[in-house]
């Protein structure tokens, strides 16, 4: 009886949570989301060492290792694609756990050319710290990134190069919410240091404007129509190389944590030829989403418009399946990542709006 009264007390509590959480949210994309790219200025690197500086100075690093969890992961695989995409002169690799010796090859890890950034948005988290433990013997060339906390504690002791983030308006719960300014802060981070040479920061600060007019109507009525075909569905997310890395990850926590929705990422390639299998049981609803991109090879387009047809087929096997295209036609990379964000952001709104659901705590808990 007494644990069934404790279930019952501890829904009470969740309850208007979610509802809180999710008019945040909304709020969020009504507000914020846009304005942030403006807010590229709210960080110091007033603690990064000398030492460092020089080092970056003399064009010594040809490559960046990040290590971060969650948010902090997440922005740093999509800076790392923004540069790739832009033909910069370093490399980013980006790695989610603090066991970095299984997932970095040692020629890296050992190579004076390359620069770690732990990068933590949530102060205290145990992973970065113990990937800072980890990295001991390589501080001379290790870059810190934290509004504080254990980790800026433990690099001020050490000596170790720190730069802070100094959000005026920060979401501790919800630090998905400031994917777009973590963005904008290290396209103007990363020239000031000489990391990078191009500065990016008015393609960047654009993006204000540019979405206003690139998320349109029609984008939001589809974000809508997406949600009610993906309602009580495992959502299946789809993209070529340059947006399952950087993209998908993200949109795949949108939709978890937010939309409260059972979804997965699949390199489409990979998907193409094997997984497709798994939509094969009729019993089980699935919501495909797409994600096409208008700079795709006639190749790759022909396979999508292949797999489209299939999924789409008037069999039974399809009865409980929908297939959605998202079509990236807009003129940059950041265009077409902001835009696609924004579009994710709205669907996963109206899911979490249809389901209703009370939390569970399960996210705050596992994390």
């Amino acid at each position: 009886m007494r644990a069934a009264r404790l279930a019952e007390i501890r829904q009470e509590k969740e309850e208007p949570l979610m509802s809180a959480g999710l008019d945040r949210y909304a709020e969020f994309l009504e507000k914020r989301y846009r304005d942030d790219f403006r807010k590229s200025d709210e960080y110091s690197i007033a603690e990064v060492t000398p030492e460092l500086r020089a080092r970056i100075a003399s064009g010594q690093f040809r490559r960046i290792v990040f290590s971060g969890t969650g948010c902090s992961a997440l922005v740093s695989e999509a800076i790392g694609s923004f540069l790739d995409a832009s033909g910069a002169e370093v490399e980013v690799l980006v790695f989610n756990d603090y066991d970095f010796p299984y997932q970095v090859p040692r020629s890296v890890a050992d190579d004076e050319g390359t620069l770690f950034i732990i990068s933590s948005s949530s102060e205290d988290s145990e992973e970065t710290v113990r990937a800072f433990s980890a990295l001991a013997g390589r501080y001379h060339r290790t870059l810190l990134l934290t509004s504080g906390g254990q980790l800026a504690e433990l690099g001020r002791q050490a000596g170790v190069s720190v730069a802070r983030w100094e959000l005026s308006e920060p979401d501790r719960e919800y630090p998905l919410f400031h994917v777009g300014q973590y963005f904008a802060i290290l396209l103007d981070m990363f020239p000031r240091l000489g990391l990078i040479c191009r500065d990016h920061q008015a393609e960047v600060a654009a993006l204000t404007d540019d979405l206003a007019t690139d998320f349109t109507s029609a984008w939001e009525q589809a974000a809508l129509e997406t949600a009610l075909r993906s309602r009580d569905t495992n959502i299946i997310m789809l993209a070529s190389s340059t947006w399952y890395l950087s993209l998908l990850k993200l949109a795949k926590m949108h939709f978890t944590e937010m939309g409260m929705a059972p979804g997965s990422r699949s390199f489409f390639q990979e998907f193409r030829y094997s997984e497709v299998a798994t939509l094969s049981g009729p019993d089980r609803r699935h919501s495909v989403l797409l994600f096409r991109d208008s700079d795709d090879d006639a190749y790759t387009r022909n396979k999508m418009d292949d797999l489209v047809g299939l999924l789409t087929r008037d069999i039974p096997q399809n009865r409980n399946l929908t297939v959605t295209e998202i079509t990236l036609d807009q003129p940059t990379f950041l265009r077409k990542y902001f835009t696609a964000l924004e579009f994710v952001q709205h669907t996963a709104l109206h899911l979490g709006r249809f389901h209703d659901t009370r939390p569970r705590g399960l996210i705050s808990e596992s994390a």
